[in-house]
């Protein structure tokens, strides 16, 4: 007599085979049955797809997902399931800042409703909130970087034709916003008067919508120039008992030469950076002391160097 294990194995490979073709056929059998099943689906996305252009939506919809119940046939469930079906809402009116609508079949992607039906939700409704929308001009803000090349001199302040962009979004965001920066303009590759388009820099702003997104910046350069002048040496609120050495200096001034002739020479002064009391002590104890220079009143796109940073005083009685 034939062993159990021994009829097992015996034609293994028949059996396996009609194994095989009876689940195929039962499972043929049942997607050809038109009886209704249902299923539930989990994980069904909500998505907002529109929302009305006076409204924002401040975050994602709460919950974000949802189970979706379905009847029909087992085929054309199964088929809808694995077509991972999404539920996209349009949002044309807005009532409430804090609104909760209830899901409905309409919004559901991808799946076939004339076999399908869509039973329920669960849960039922989600969260959505908002927030105003605002429109407002802000200032727009030029940024420069580097030093133009030793031959070269600004004439004027470089600007932007444009003064204001057109921020859109959400009012809390907006009203926040205190300008528009245009991205940075490097002018170490300046190599003559010019205009450039600049986009602005939109980085960090978010889902504000701003228009226009770029301006044209002009840079007016000139070749460098140098003009000597000799200016008297002040160092007001001392008395006569402090004594300059050299009471005056020579300064240099480089920028454009149109800037340079029309530079108000009389609004330069060099000044004596020091605390008249702390020199005369210095002064009495040593004979002289060495006190810093500084430079004011300088124009515009204009550069000034003293030919000495600083110079000796002594006593009015001294040497």
């Amino acid at each position: 007599m034939a062993s159990f294990p021994g009829i097992l194995l015996r034609n293994w490979r028949l059996k396996i085979t009609a194994l095989a073709l009876a689940v195929v056929l039962w499972v043929t059998m049942q997607l050809t049955d038109d009886r209704i099943d249902g299923l539930t689906i989990s994980s069904v996305q909500v998505r907002i797809e529109h929302v009305h252009r006076d409204w924002y939506l401040v975050q994602p919809p709460a919950p974000s997902a949802v189970e979706m119940s379905v009847t029909g046939p087992l085929r054309d469930i199964l088929r809808a399931s694995m077509s991972r079906p999404t539920i996209e809402i349009r949002v044309d009116t807005v009532f409430r800042e804090d609104s909760v609508l209830t899901l409905i079949p309409d919004w559901v992607t991808d799946v076939d409703r004339s076999s399908v039906t869509i039973e329920n939700f669960w849960p039922s409704s989600v969260r959505l909130l908002f927030e105003r929308n605002k429109e407002e001009e802000i200032p727009v803000t030029v940024r420069l970087t580097g030093e133009l090349p030793d031959s070269l001199a600004l004439v004027a302040e470089p600007r932007a034709n444009l003064l204001f962009t057109s921020v859109r979004g959400a009012a809390s965001v907006v009203d926040a916003l205190e300008t528009v920066f245009l991205e940075p303009f490097d002018l170490s590759g300046v190599t003559g008067p010019g205009r450039f388009e600049i986009a602005l820099d939109t980085v960090g702003l978010g889902e504000l919508v701003v228009n226009p997104t770029s301006a044209t910046l002009t840079v007016e350069v000139a070749p460098m120039r140098s003009r000597v002048l000799a200016l008297p040496v002040e160092w007001p609120g001392t008395g006569a008992d402090l004594v300059l050495e050299s009471a005056v200096v020579n300064v240099t001034l480089y920028g454009a030469e149109e800037l340079l002739i029309g530079a108000d020479t009389a609004a330069l002064r060099v000044l004596v950076d020091a605390d008249a009391a702390a020199v005369r002590s210095d002064v009495e104890e040593d004979g002289e002391a060495r006190v810093p220079l500084s430079l004011v009143g300088m124009p515009p796109w204009v550069r000034g160097e003293i030919e000495v940073d600083s110079v000796t005083v002594r006593g009015a009685g001294g040497p």
